[in-house]
């Protein structure tokens, strides 16, 4: 099924459902509330897509209602699983007639690399070369934006046009086999056969007379994408400019402060940390240095899921203390203080979501109990922040190893009382901090360079 807690969504999702109105919450996990919702321009986007499948998928408009509308009450979920299944064959279908189309491109860009080994000039195929890029980035985005996993031959290919784009930087590093890695080989063949055997794409006919004999498939969808307000305008703005360092996390590389800096109220012990980072840093610049990325597009993820880590540490600590803080002090508060600290409260989980990566579902999930817990009377969050700590201990074991002494990596700290008015202040504290990270993560297009970690595993 189609992971599709995206971080945007979910947060709107959040907002609207009122946890009050929903009936037998035992039956339903709340998690489910807060997953499974798509925005009405990616639902449009995915339903106007032709494919090579002889039975084609439409979304009707009661279903796409479903897919669009946040649940209200428990009788909202009937046949919602049933809609979001078809929904995920529908993204399946367009994967495999996409993947088709890359397979069969592949020939076309070799024959443009033929050429400038050969001694042709890069002027001559340079326009040619920006069209597939671009339709390559458009592919990326389609699943990126709906977070699902689509496939390493994605990537991998679009890194291949991206250097032969620059080839007279990069022409050392194609060999006579410049497509023979796995997922462009292998990968690729293996899930088109998939694709058969399930019906995705026709058993008997060639794969090249599909792409060749009907072009107004691959033309459908590139025209499609082009138009699209969730996808074009992301690839027009950040996707056609993005280099090869921003995709490997580089202005993060010596932002020790935004990675590592104090977060009121909980002491984090980060040392070994932060000598695994500056150890990672070292090895991305020199995997980007020698180009390492044209041959192995997978070949150093490890700076990926370090930073994601990091950035997941500090979410969830924020959030631990937060709570440990309601624990105490509002159980104290007025009914109308408590409303407002309330909406503060929400709007500060709206930060803390947009940084948060898709892909930390237990995220997710918490936040659902958290707005579930602050209708309860009377208030108490201990459960949840169980949870919460236990999963900051064990990502910090992983970025730590395990403690000599046996202690953990972390503690938090409430000393004293806090007013009203303290509290207001902390929450507006953490709102702001989680603006600037929010801030710097979106202009380094995080969620984006993450993808590649997501296909990469």
């Amino acid at each position: 099924m189609i992971e599709i807690n995206c971080i945007f969504w979910s947060l709107y999702f959040i907002q609207t459902v009122n946890f009050m109105m929903i009936e037998a919450p035992y039956i339903v996990s709340p998690s489910y509330y807060v997953n499974k919702t798509f925005t009405h321009s990616y639902v449009n986007t995915v339903n106007s897509l032709i494919t090579y499948n002889e039975r084609e998928i439409k979304i009707s408009d009661k279903e796409r209602t479903i897919l669009t509308t946040p649940i209200q009450t428990y009788k909202d979920t009937k046949d919602r699983n049933k809609v979001f299944n078809k929904f995920d064959k529908k993204i399946k279908d367009i994967k495999c007639t996409c993947s088709l189309i890359v397979k069969t491109k592949l020939a076309y860009l070799s024959n443009i690399l033929e050429g400038l080994q050969s001694g042709g000039a890069i002027e001559v195929a340079k326009d040619k070369l920006i069209e597939l890029k671009e339709e390559a980035g458009l592919m990326i985005l389609l699943f990126q934006k709906g977070n699902v996993k689509a496939g390493k031959w994605f990537w991998s290919y679009y890194f291949k046009i991206m250097a032969i784009i620059e080839y007279e930087s990069n022409k050392h590093l194609f060999a006579e086999t410049p497509f023979g890695e796995e997922e462009l080989q292998s990968g690729i063949s293996h899930f088109l056969q998939y694709c058969k055997i399930n019906y995705y794409l026709p058993k008997n006919k060639p794969e090249y007379d599909l792409v060749s004999k009907i072009p107004n498939v691959p033309n459908n969808i590139f025209q499609k994408l082009r138009v699209s307000e969730i996808i074009a305008v992301h690839y027009a703005n950040v996707m056609q400019y993005i280099s090869i360092e921003y995709l490997y996390l580089k202005p993060l590389w010596d932002d020790h402060e935004l990675l590592f800096g104090e977060i009121t109220g909980s002491t984090v012990e980060w040392r070994p940390t932060i000598r695994r980072h500056a150890d990672e840093v070292s090895k991305t610049k020199e995997y980007i240095k020698t180009r390492e990325w044209v041959s192995k597009p997978f070949g150093h993820l490890s700076y990926h899921k370090l930073i994601k880590q990091i950035i997941s540490v500090r979410i969830y600590t924020v959030l631990w203390v937060m709570l440990v803080i309601f624990n105490k002090e509002m159980p104290q508060l007025d009914l109308f203080r408590l409303k407002i600290i309330n909406m503060e409260a929400n709007q500060t989980i709206i930060k803390l979501q947009k940084c948060m990566h898709y892909t930390e579902s237990l995220f997710f999930e918490l936040v659902a109990g958290i707005k579930g817990a602050m209708h309860e009377n009377p208030l108490n969050f201990d459960s949840i922040i169980a949870g919460i700590s236990k999963r900051v201990k064990d990502i910090l074991v992983e970025l730590n190893g395990r403690s000599s002494n046996g202690s953990d990596w972390i503690s938090v700290n409430i000393n004293g009382d806090f007013t009203y008015d303290m509290i207001m202040e902390f929450l507006q504290e953490l709102s702001n901090n989680f603006s600037q990270l929010n801030e710097k993560l979106t202009i380094l297009n995080y969620e984006l360079a993450l993808n590649i970690l997501v296909e990469g595993n």
